[in-house]
């Protein structure tokens, strides 16, 4: 069942889930607005009403059903001094509107008793067939591991997966932006940003955004290759990112080799889960440092990668000899690229070897979306 399809339905609600940095918020936000401005559009703003609430790890149920009414009933203060599930169906039924509640960063949520009560919300809901449908947002990577052991709340939810941007996709973002700036770009400079962003909005932006401002202080309206060079070299310089990456690689012996390391998880093979094995960072690794390595050489920094010491900057799960790893925030996957290139860790044409040797992995790179999203937000 597609998203469009469960906001049209009684008591059917959304669960969209993925990683960090892939574009989460930026749905619930823009979700609610495509919905109010089709309603005001149709003549029907009377009768349909999208709102988002961001929740706050410190929320428990009724401060969050007191935070969507305010909303919901244009500023004004719910006078319950508490909800229950039955109350909060009650209201939305004798409304007589259709709602759309957007509950972003639902991951934050810490109170397990708000989540059962949402879980029975959600079921009276349904049983009832009220008009409303709740979506819920969050970083996870999966609607399970999202609503944690409250089963009846995945249960209720449309599951929609959001990936990574595939490379049209990012193509896309890059000419919109271009087309709002009147600037035009050359095909390699485009490449590289797309290459480096890997699939994650955020940088597809931010690096756009550099490049289309150098090319313009030097009275351009063509970014070129050099442009990218120097976004990448303001990004790394100023980006949040950089204080994980220090955390992660710094070292008082000049003949660490964190910061390789590091580079080589960035580049390993990755399985649909974003995770890598310890023998997928000997290929990279290896070319890195312009001979044969074997595991005894990086084992160790894998493991203290995961410590508190260098900022949990990877993840371990599995056992003993079958462990794998993933980045713990997928944003420090293409910054320790774009940071280890400015620092000249690797020169750019080794840099240019590992990429054509090691390119993103397909399931970041080219498949598209699983639902009919893109297309619910031009309409």
């Amino acid at each position: 069942m597609t998203c469009s399809m469960a906001m049209g339905q009684h008591g059917v609600h959304i669960g969209v889930y993925g990683e960090r940095g892939v574009g989460k918020t930026s749905l619930a936000n823009i979700l609610p607005k495509v919905v109010n401005e089709a309603a005001r559009i149709t003549n029907v703003s009377n009768q349909v009403l999208a709102v988002r609430v961001d929740c706050a790890t410190n929320d428990d149920f009724t401060s969050l059903w007191r935070k969507v009414f305010r909303e919901l009933e244009r500023g004004a203060v719910p006078t319950e001094d508490a909800f229950d599930p039955e109350g909060v169906r009650f209201r939305l039924q004798n409304a007589d509107v259709m709602y759309l509640i957007v509950l972003d960063e639902f991951d934050r949520l810490e109170d397990d008793e708000t989540i059962s009560l949402l879980a029975d919300t959600l079921k009276t809901l349904s049983d009832h067939r009220v008009w409303t449908t709740v979506m819920i947002v969050g970083v996870a990577a999966s609607v399970d591991l999202l609503v944690g052991e409250h089963e009846s709340v995945a249960r209720s939810l449309v599951q929609v997966p959001m990936p990574r941007m595939s490379v049209d996709e990012m193509n896309d973002v890059l000419a919109r932006g271009l087309s709002q700036a009147q600037l035009e770009i050359e095909p390699e400079a485009r490449r590289v940003i797309v290459s480096m962003a890997e699939g994650l909005p955020h940088f597809v932006h931010l690096l756009g955004l550099h490049s289309g401002q150098h090319a313009i202080a030097e009275e351009r309206t063509t970014i070129v290759a050099s442009d990218v060079q120097k976004a990448i070299r303001m990004a790394t310089r100023t980006h949040s990112m950089m204080s994980a990456y220090d955390v992660a690689t710094r070292s008082n012996q000049s003949a660490n080799l964190y910061q390789q390391v590091l580079l080589a998880c960035a580049f390993a093979k990755k399985d649909h889960d974003g995770t890598f094995r310890t023998a997928d960072v000997r290929p990279p690794l290896a070319r890195i440092m312009g001979k044969t390595v074997g595991l005894q050489t990086f084992a160790r920094h894998l493991e203290e990668f995961c410590s508190d010491a260098r900022g949990n900057s990877l993840q371990r799960s599995g056992e003993e000899r079958r462990y794998r790893y993933r980045f713990k925030d997928p944003l420090l996957q293409p910054f320790v690229k774009m940071a280890t290139l400015e620092k000249g860790v690797v020169s750019e044409e080794a840099f240019r070897q590992l990429e054509q040797e090691f390119p993103p992995a397909s399931w970041v790179m080219e498949r598209a979306w699983p639902t009919d999203l893109p297309q619910l937000l031009e309409q």
